[in-house]
């Protein structure tokens, strides 16, 4: 069963790669989701963060506020690098986890995992194989501001702290570009989908047999 990560910067689409995966068989796996279950109130990263950045970041309930903790530390290398250290470790975690779950329930079926950060330093060897999603900076900046998740100068100081499309596409396999119309990244995905079908099978030999 490939185990394959999904990455690419900030409003490229990921999400959308990631969901016609499932839609075509695979198991999903979003880490941002991961991250959200790591700093849930009471957990290990919710009190590591609370001594690490203090009270301010979080609400009346307890809950973290990641859109104010994000604001704060993006534009910062050191607080960035910090918070890194603490969540990181922890959606590794959890994402192995989930992969061996997977493994147990349906070994052949393919497992995609979206994980925004994999140039920037996580280890590409976890995965046997890699898609990045691309998209211009403008559709980027208008699907973050269509969403309302960033405002444009939020959205410019998050793309400077992460890796470029061409550091990306040197650990790729494949490149999905996302400027044009779903069925157009869908068409991408589907072929991609299909060499993770025949590798599995091993019944053609001049398919894609995975990372070296």
């Amino acid at each position: 069963m490939p185990v394959i990560a999904i990455t690419g910067g900030i409003g490229a689409g990921k999400s959308t790669v990631r969901k016609i995966f499932e839609g075509l068989g695979a198991r999903g796996i979003d880490a941002d989701d991961l991250a959200r279950q790591a700093v849930r109130p009471g957990s290990a990263g919710w009190s590591r963060i609370r001594e690490t950045f203090g009270e301010e970041y979080f609400d009346e309930e307890g809950r973290l506020d990641r859109k104010r903790l994000a604001r704060a530390v993006f534009s910062r290398e050191g607080p960035r690098r910090l918070l890194e250290s603490i969540l990181h470790p922890l959606i590794m975690d959890a994402e192995a986890r989930l992969i061996a779950e997977a493994v147990a329930e349906r070994p052949e079926r393919p497992v995609v995992v979206e994980i925004p950060l994999l140039a920037e330093g996580v280890a590409v060897d976890r995965y046997d194989g890699i898609v990045l999603v691309t998209a211009s900076e403008k559709s980027r900046l208008e699907r973050l501001e269509r969403k309302g998740i960033l405002t444009r100068e939020e959205a410019r100081a998050r793309m400077r702290c992460q890796a470029s499309d061409e550091t990306r596409a040197q650990i790729a396999d494949w490149t999905i570009d996302n400027d044009g119309p779903e069925e157009k990244t869908r068409k991408q995905v589907e072929r991609i989908f299909h060499l993770l079908q025949v590798s599995e099978d091993r019944k053609n030999p001049g398919g894609w047999q995975g990372r070296a």
